[in-house]
């Protein structure tokens, strides 16, 4: 999942009170299939490779059920959706706190309280506590979490795991990766506007915005972008990663093609804003004058999207 990119920075969200457990212990739901492991963590692979969304008012949850079927209502109102292996889950507005979608529409079970942001990815679910305070990891059942490490200003999460970038006013802002045990954490280098965590891979949009650099072990940066226009947004993921380039030609989406400086325009103009990656598409969100006009999926080549829904909240959901 996907984190999400220039929503994840502008939108304050969530994470715990979080009750400390010992172990973890993987979650349980109607999506998941058997476990594989990738660069040394558990993963559940999803089965439900479709997208979440919001109303443009955050006052339902829908899912996607395919162009057939369109959407169905699962859930209330809410202030954020996270979707992937681990499961599927959703913040209360008024409290704060985060549930858990049970498979059938209308029925969650709350896990935890408030916070500042929640992130999924590799089978994982983990929350960064309220002002920063901690990270912490969700343990499969209800209240019951472990804190696995310290301060950090964000969290992004995906089928690599999770990094987390420090507080400025702590260090220099660099990020850290989470080798998989409480507190085990490795600095992996410094700071950037965004980030983006793939399978084995790890995107860094970086602070001047027209670079972006890839990351696989230690804490050698490659890059992959170095002649871009105002980069605000990273979206990656199973299938890659994609930028979005806001600049004097206009707005426009790319597509790594695996070769540094090598990328394929996606779309342009009003062409949908890139939101969430699952392990088989891209979704993104076409913003009109007055707001978001429809929730548009990628063919997966040049620049044709079909659109699968009306207005909806820009921060979709969708997992690995």
């Amino acid at each position: 999942m996907h984190h999400n990119s220039v929503h994840h920075k502008r939108t304050t969200v969530l994470a715990t009170a979080i009750a400390t457990a010992i172990a973890f212990t993987t979650a349980t739901g109607t999506s998941q299939a058997a476990t594989t492991t990738v660069t040394g963590r558990i993963r559940v692979p999803w089965t439900e490779q479709t997208v979440f969304a919001l109303s443009p008012t955050d006052s339902y949850v829908t899912e996607w059920m395919g162009l057939s079927s369109g959407w169905t209502v699962i859930g209330g109102p809410a202030s954020r959706v996270y979707a992937g292996s681990a499961g599927v889950f959703a913040t209360d507005p008024s409290s704060g706190d985060i549930w858990e979608y049970s498979g059938t529409p209308n029925s969650w079970t709350e896990i935890g309280g408030p916070g500042k942001e929640f992130a999924e990815g590799g089978g994982h679910l983990y929350g960064l506590g309220p002002n920063g305070a901690y990270v912490a990891e969700w343990n499969g059942t209800p209240g019951s979490w472990t804190v696995i490490g310290g301060t950090a200003q964000d969290i992004y999460a995906g089928t690599d795991g999770v990094i987390a970038t420090a507080q400025s006013t702590n260090s220099s802002g660099d990020v850290w990766h989470y080798n998989g045990t409480p507190g085990d954490w490795s600095d992996i280098g410094g700071h950037g506007w965004d980030f983006a965590v793939g399978n084995g891979v790890i995107y860094r949009a970086d602070d001047n915005l027209t670079s972006v650099s890839e990351w696989t072990s230690g804490t050698t940066w490659t890059p992959i972008l170095t002649t871009g226009k105002d980069i605000i947004n990273l979206v990656g993921g199973d299938q890659g990663v994609y930028v979005y380039d806001y600049s004097t030609a206009g707005n426009q989406i790319f597509e790594y093609a695996g070769t540094p400086n090598t990328w394929s325009l996606i779309a342009s103009g009003t062409g949908p804003f890139p939101e969430v990656e699952s392990a088989t598409s891209l979704y993104g969100v076409v913003e009109g004058p007055t707001g978001p006009t429809s929730v548009d999926q990628y063919s997966g080549t040049g620049t044709s999207w079909t659109v699968i829904g009306g207005p909806a909240d820009p921060n979709l959901a969708a997992g690995d």
